[in-house]
């Protein structure tokens, strides 16, 4: 798959750190969640419980990108250049971005744990697996490549 030896068990958990950032940031782009007001039109109201009076009409929650709100799509797409940072680089730099692009996304979750983070969590936790793995050595091969010979 590609180059001879990108793939690795470490690349393998980056790689599934950026599908789990991408679909949490799809998710909440697309899903139902923005709400642009609380008020109802047609002079109902809402109750503390959130029920509505039978005579108001209130508009239903749309997705972010239906509601065209680009500076919430601007913070829920953020934490994919994070993810992708280590897919950029081979050697040294591979491990340090490694590493910067985990703490980064960990920060992102425990700041926004309450409102978006924790639906990044599932992809900053497998980034943070993939930093900790040691780098494959150049020139080692993997355990199927030496069963094959």
């Amino acid at each position: 798959m590609g180059r001879a030896g990108w793939w690795n068990t470490k690349r393998a958990w980056q790689v599934v750190a950026l599908g789990l950032v991408v679909v949490g940031s799809t998710y909440l782009l697309t899903a139902p969640i923005y709400e642009a007001q609380s008020a109802c039109s047609g002079g109902g109201s809402v109750s503390p419980s959130g029920e509505l009076s039978e005579w108001s009409t209130c508009d239903p929650p749309t997705s972010l990108l239906a509601a065209r709100a680009w500076s919430y799509v601007a913070w829920v797409a953020a934490p994919i250049p994070l993810a992708v940072l280590p897919m950029l680089v081979r050697g040294r730099a591979w491990t340090v971005l490694s590493v910067l692009s985990a703490v980064c996304l960990v920060v992102y979750v425990v700041l926004g744990g309450f409102s978006i983070g924790l639906v990044f969590a599932p992809g900053a936790l497998c980034a943070v697996v993939g930093a900790a793995m040691r780098r494959p050595r150049p020139g080692a091969s993997s355990r199927t490549e030496r069963e094959a010979l």
